[in-house]
């Protein structure tokens, strides 16, 4: 006791490093599993605490090791077990030292919880320990299983809807494909059959994304692929003109995905439309490749008869290429053109996904 009469307090030592080293190889394995794992020495003070016990607790192991095992779990909730395996232990020397129970556990921020939890006893190099082995059992509440079966609502709802846009986007391409073979006029034939690909575009994009785990993140060289493939075989290119395709894997979101594809939809039907013309062949290259973190880099070029004499992108007056300054402005993309042997478009705009953090 103290002058005042207060009880002295006694310095207790800790360790300066858990029982178990981070780096052996039994801490890596335990570190794997799914459960929380406390292991205290006879004096119930700690001396192995895994990763999942950090993220459950919120403590770190360096602010438990040495700790006693109050700090997680009261006395008045584990004592009793304690004993009863320490009684038994004596009486049935030998026997499986296991025991499971349902348990409170006590937070970093002072909130109980309730877990199961087993209380095994082994030797270990020499020491006994006892270890907890935990799971955090608190119960959903009705809030957040609302929550839950709304968001899934959603997501069927939206899946539900990507299917029916494509449907009636492809219902539309058959009608104006229809319409377009009862009209003798050629040219406005040519422009039935021009707006007839641009919903064909729109119709891919929505038949990926019902496809898709995400409502939000397209296979972008997927699409790309599949929008060429589908204006080959619309122009009737097959055989004489040849187009090559190098598409890195990549995603992009789906507001990022339709005005890009559409931009390419209307770039590569130019090529088939104006690049080779009469009987004359050639080829038609498409790059994609990622060019730094959220940066995409496309490139849609041919070594056809070239660019007009005078022409500039800015100011041209055509259909298709004034939705393409439309479209790049909707997703700020960077459109640079070249008419040397043939002609080149090359866009560079982002991807539109979260910026992820380490």
């Amino acid at each position: 006791m103290t002058a005042k009469g207060t009880p002295s307090i006694r310095k207790r030592s800790r360790p300066s490093r858990p029982f178990l080293d981070r780096n052996h190889p039994l801490a890596r394995i335990l570190d794997l599993t799914g459960a929380a794992i406390i292991s205290v020495d006879r004096r119930r003070s700690i001396i192995f605490y895994n990763h999942v016990a950090e993220k459950m607790f919120g403590y770190s192991e360096v602010e438990v090791t040495g700790r006693p095992l109050d700090l997680l779990l009261p006395a008045r909730l584990t004592r009793v077990r304690w004993e009863h395996i320490e009684t038994r232990d004596k009486s049935r020397p030998g026997a499986q030292r296991h025991e499971q129970w349902e348990i409170l556990g006590r937070r970093k921020d002072g909130t109980e919880f309730p877990a199961e939890a087993s209380l095994s006893k082994l030797a270990f190099e020499g020491q006994t320990l006892f270890t907890y082995i935990m799971q955090d059992v608190t119960p959903q509440t009705p809030t957040e299983e609302r929550l839950r079966a709304t968001l899934r609502e959603k997501e069927v709802l939206l899946e539900e809807i990507h299917h029916r846009v494509k449907n009636n986007l492809q219902v539309i391409t058959s009608l104006l494909g229809l319409q377009a073979r009862s009209i003798k006029d050629a040219t406005t034939r040519k422009k039935f059959d021009e707006s007839r690909y641009r919903i064909q575009a729109m119709a891919i994009l929505h038949e990926i994304l019902y496809e898709s785990a995400s409502l939000t993140a397209i296979n972008f060289a997927d699409y790309i692929r599949r929008l060429a493939e589908h204006l080959v075989r619309s122009y009737g290119a097959t055989g004489r003109i040849r187009l090559q395709v190098h598409l890195d894997t990549l995603d992009c979101h789906r507001d990022v995905a339709l005005p890009c594809g559409l931009i390419v939809n209307e770039l590569l039907s130019n090529a088939f439309k104006y690049a080779f013309p009469g009987s004359r062949s050639g080829e038609i290259r498409m790059e994609l490749r990622r060019a730094s973190k959220g940066l995409i880099h496309l490139m849609i070029g041919d070594n056809g008869v070239g660019l007009p004499d005078g022409f500039d992108f800015k100011t041209s007056r055509t259909l298709g290429l004034r939705l393409v300054r439309t479209l790049a402005g909707q997703i700020d993309a960077e459109v640079k053109t070249s008419g040397c042997n043939g002609t080149i478009f090359s866009i560079t705009f982002l991807d539109g996904l979260p910026i992820l953090t380490d």
